[in-house]
């Protein structure tokens, strides 16, 4: 997976007047992979690989050169591996902690070197002051939960411990190496927050930085109080571990011209609008139209938070809400376009089996009610002339959505009319990616209508298209449709597929067969530029969302399930729909997915 730092750190420092001294530089590991990544203020990265997945990592002046490097504590053996360069196996290795301790690197004593301890599950506190077994000094200092971190809080050359409280928020700084209680405590960060410190500003002084998963931003602020942060920055790998030093002596250069560009891309699954969903939307209003409004509120705040959002349409749209149907032949009411548009949606992929299920006429029809909502749409075509790949501007960068379904259920599209619907085939894929390219795309995204109903695995078609399209440079990205249940998400390369997002709003209740068509995806994806200048998506929030029955409320399942005012059937129905929407996104095991909340 392509991850890359996006905004300049060199510019958010405040740097003493010298520049020719070291400041301490953030370093984030994935646990997953034991990749370190050092962020440098001059705005370069290195990158470097030590340990094994699951390690707990740690950085310090091991070998007393001024210089810090890499040391891997194994929980599962309790060996501590301490690296005094970048490359190469451990100079050093140490037995020490266990399952549930945190190890601590720093300098206890004031000699210039850092050296180990530990956090144990009471609360106390364990250093040494040299790299060989045995403990120097122990302690107590918190309660057993809290989050400890290490730095110099008081400028006199010795490494202290500082607690997170994650109940309160509070962080409590303790001054000296005795039992004892806080000698400065203030509110900073939140529940989740991965706590680091450094001196950033080269003042002398220590002081607290958080990483936060739930944004994927490093927040560093320059004074030990109660305050929002003096710089923040993204950094696109939510389960990194962030530790602190210095890295290597530099000299801070002018950040360069630009910045790397992102934008979030959110999709979510089938709008399949049985009867039962269009009578519903008729209640809402009162007899006079149709509202579907009510039904997408519990997830409006989540799409309109997205720079670029796309629906699937499955079904055509009636231009007066007349000579409404369902299942076979649908035909829906042209207020759903509102709806769509006021929930924060940008475009609809149309491409599906329903698509002609109206004609011709049913065709052009729908296009046009979703001009008039405001939406863009692709995968239809009204003429030759409209035929053509899509291009937005999202956030500055050009993005292009192409749309395709399988099949058509037995329709068959009028001689010399393909134009009005793109029916799947790979060569006619990768030609009208390479066309929205040629336009200027730097970013295509590819909706796939396909794969085989209630079935959860994708099918081997699927995982064969799969593979041929993103194997283009020309595609970065697919979502898929149709299934009516969730299907995984995958990887192809760095190229992510999402295979099927279920149903998003239909009126397909659980059986036998149809277990999960309830459920459904908001996913939420973000796209960076890399360093080349391609685009590509670098992790996937997603949002599982379940269809209430009678009130086809849209629900975001988490958020939903710790709303105090849920009531207890709702709450069973939702805490299954969030075990099998769990288990079915990550059957594949890709890394970099994960869920915008989690039920508390």
């Amino acid at each position: 997976m392509k991850h890359r730092l996006l905004t300049i750190f060199a510019a958010l420092l405040v740097l003493a007047p010298s520049t020719a001294s070291s400041a301490d530089e953030p370093v984030f590991v994935d646990p997953d992979t034991a990749r370190w990544q050092v962020r440098h203020v001059d705005g370069t990265v290195d990158t470097f690989y030590f340990g094994l997945p699951g390690d707990v990592p740690l950085f310090g002046d091991w070998d007393c050169d001024d210089i810090d490097s890499a040391g891997m504590w194994r929980p599962s053996t309790g060996f501590l591996y301490l690296q005094d360069d970048a490359t190469g196996v451990a100079q050093e290795r140490l037995f020490i902690g266990q399952e549930g301790h945190v190890p601590l690197a720093g300098d206890w004593d004031g000699d210039g070197c850092d050296t180990v301890g530990l956090y144990d599950l009471i609360g106390r506190v364990w250093l040494s002051n040299d790299l060989e077994p045995g403990f120097d000094v122990f302690y107590y200092f918190g309660v057993p939960g809290d989050l400890p971190f290490v730095g110099d809080f008081d400028e006199d050359g010795v490494d202290e411990i500082g607690i997170h409280r994650v109940s309160t928020g509070l962080v409590y700084l303790r001054m000296t190496h005795t039992t004892g209680v806080a000698d400065s405590e203030f509110y900073y960060g939140i529940g989740g927050d991965r706590i680091v410190t450094g001196d950033w500003d080269q003042d002398g002084d220590d002081t607290v930085a958080v990483f936060r998963p739930s944004s994927n931003r490093f927040y560093i602020q320059n004074a030990n109080t109660t305050a929002f942060a003096d710089a923040v920055y993204p950094y696109p790998l939510p389960q990194a571990i962030p530790v602190s030093g210095v890295y290597q002596e530099f000299v801070p250069a002018p950040p360069p011209e630009n910045e790397y560009r992102t934008f979030t891309l959110a999709a979510s699954g089938d709008f399949l609008i049985h009867s039962a969903v269009y009578q519903a939307a008729s209640a809402y209003a009162g007899g006079d139209g149709y509202d579907f409004s009510p039904m997408l509120a519990p997830i409006k705040p989540i799409v309109e938070a997205a720079d670029f959002a796309i629906c699937h349409l499955e079904v055509p749209l009636s231009p007066d809400s007349t000579n409404l149907s369902s299942y076979p032949r649908f035909n829906s009411p042209a207020e759903l376009a509102d709806a769509i548009a006021g929930a924060g949606y940008d475009s609809c992929s149309v491409a599906s089996n329903h698509t002609i299920d109206k004609g011709e006429t049913g065709v052009r029809n729908t296009l046009g009610v979703l001009d008039a909502a405001g939406l863009a749409h692709a995968g239809a075509a009204r003429g030759p002339e409209e035929d053509v790949p899509n291009l937005y501007d999202v956030n500055g960068v050009t993005v292009g959505h192409l749309s395709y379904t399988y099949a058509l259920n037995g329709l068959v599209v009028p001689a010399g009319k393909d134009y009005l619907v793109n029916v799947t085939g790979v060569d006619q894929i990768l030609a009208d990616a390479a066309t929205a390219k040629a336009a200027g795309a730097e970013f295509v995204v590819v909706s796939m209508h396909w794969g085989l109903e209630y079935n959860v695995d994708p099918t081997s078609t699927q995982r064969q298209q799969a593979d041929a399209i993103l194997s283009s440079p020309n595609v970065d990205f697919i979502l898929g449709h149709h299934a009516h249940v969730i299907q995984p998400i995958g990887r192809v390369d760095d190229e992510y597929v999402v295979y099927g997002m279920g149903n998003f709003l239909s009126n397909q209740r659980s059986g036998n067969v149809r277990v999960g068509t309830e459920d459904g995806l908001l996913v939420q994806a973000r796209v960076w530029e890399q360093p080349d200048g391609t685009f590509s998506v670098s992790y996937i929030d997603y949002t599982p969302t379940f269809v209430e029955e009678g009130t086809f409320r849209i629900l975001p399942v988490a958020q939903t399930l710790n709303d105090p005012s849920t009531s207890p059937a709702l709450a069973a129905a939702l805490e299954t729909s969030w075990e099998r929407t769990q288990e079915r996104v990550n059957r594949l095991d890709t890394p970099g997915v994960r869920p915008t909340a989690t039920p508390e």
